[in-house]
């Protein structure tokens, strides 16, 4: 192995070790009794963040405890795939990647609709740049990190002559539950 992957290695050994070391340190926090905004505040995140990245809930309906399954570079890839099939109209495949509510409200007609409205603007995608995983606060994830529950991908939809930010609401399970097309820049935002 060549003397530079084996420091590579050696990093990325250390980088697991301190993650390991961190969430040890936030189970014993809480062991203590301090709250998710305690922590948040300690690690300078939101409490959302905090819990999102450290919480261990136990799901109601099995009492197991509830994983961190969706790492930001899934929710990138997924973000990046959907407005790909936005742009080239396959809203039958968007659809399969929906949560059964955001099917009933994003209909052919209204996510093909609307995005036939940007590119009347601006032109078909290009590429989507900058892509990155958000919590709901707008906590940016980093890209093997894992959280629970909702995340969002944001993307800049770099078009033939403009551009639109894309951003892609998904639950849990890495269901779509919502999909906004909006304007760089733009402040009043859903989600």
């Amino acid at each position: 192995m060549p003397r530079s992957n084996r420091g590579l290695l050696a990093a990325a050994l250390r980088l697991d070790n301190a993650r390991a070391a961190l969430q040890s340190s936030v189970d014993e926090a809480r062991e203590q009794g301090q709250s998710w905004a305690d922590i948040g505040e300690a690690l300078g995140v939101t409490r959302q963040a905090a819990f999102k990245r450290f919480g261990r809930p136990h799901d109601p309906r099995t009492g197991v405890a509830m994983r961190n399954t969706t790492t930001a570079s899934s929710v990138v890839a997924l973000t990046e795939r959907v407005f790909t099939l936005l742009d080239a109209g396959d809203h039958d495949a968007i659809a399969g990647l929906m949560s059964a509510s955001a099917a009933r409200t994003l209909t052919r007609e209204v996510l093909l609709g609307t995005w036939a409205a940007a590119v009347a603007e601006t032109g078909n995608l290009v590429a989507c740049r900058d892509t990155r995983a958000e919590l709901g606060d707008k906590t940016v994830l980093h890209p093997d990190e894992s959280v629970l529950g909702l995340s969002i991908g944001v993307t800049e939809l770099q078009c033939e002559a403009g551009e639109w930010i894309g951003r892609l609401a998904l639950d849990g399970e890495q269901r779509i539950v919502g999909l906004l097309v909006v304007a760089p820049g733009e402040q009043s935002l859903p989600f």
